[in-house]
């Protein structure tokens, strides 16, 4: 079963809102930390990024010198539980150079070209991109990655496959929301959480139909 369209963007945010208390998304103390954790969550669940975080933090790394200054291989160790620690050290050692270069003028630039700025950041993809611009920057970007566009296939969509062709795909239909930064942050918490739930419930196939009922309900 699938929700009949229109499913707007803002109706699913109000729906989600309703019905799912997304806790505090993105956790993090800092920019940089937010940075750290984008990169770390590739491929991974968050669970196995909190291990490297507190890692990385015991050791007072959790800031672009201590990065800086740390050698690759104790990098790798400590970030080990994250997985596919070799690639990823060398992102956290690329996105530090272009922190310490870019972040205090960053805020001055457009979106695109902060994105773009971003994305030729080796280790930084469109998803990573995204969440940086989202919860670092503060751009009211959405996040379309496969929790939602898991949600948005069930809510009527017709999505082509990636993650770069969705946003395209679907760019105009999110704007029309008109969201703000806050409330982007809170959809994205929002449908992480819901897609949790939605895997507890078998998919998302039974797991709409416990919101169509929720919502019929209140």
């Amino acid at each position: 079963m699938t929700a009949p369209v229109p499913w707007t963007f803002r109706r699913l945010y109000t729906l989600l809102d309703a019905a799912v208390d997304p806790g505090t998304w993105w956790p993090a103390d800092t920019d940089f930390e937010i940075g750290i954790g984008a990169i770390l969550t590739q491929n991974t669940a968050w669970v196995n990024v909190e291990q490297a975080i507190s890692k990385l933090r015991r050791a007072d790394l959790l800031n672009p010198t201590g990065i800086a200054a740390t050698a690759l291989d104790e990098l790798k160790s400590l970030i080990r539980p994250a997985g596919f620690m070799n690639a990823k050290a060398t992102y956290l050692k690329n996105y530090t150079t272009w922190y310490l270069a870019n972040h205090a003028v960053a805020e001055q630039l457009a979106t695109k070209p902060l994105r773009d700025n971003l994305l030729a950041v080796g280790g930084v993809g469109p998803e990573t991109a995204d969440v940086l611009l989202l919860y670092v920057y503060h751009r009211p970007v959405f996040i379309w990655d496969t929790y939602a566009r898991r949600m948005l296939s069930t809510a009527g969509y017709s999505l082509p496959k990636g993650y770069e062709t969705t946003r395209r795909h679907l760019a105009t239909a999110e704007r029309q929301a008109k969201f703000t930064t806050t409330e982007q942050q809170q959809f994205h918490g929002l449908i992480v959480e819901a897609g949790k739930q939605a895997t507890a419930a078998g998919g998302w196939e039974a797991y709409w139909q416990w919101l169509m009922q929720y919502r019929h309900d209140t």
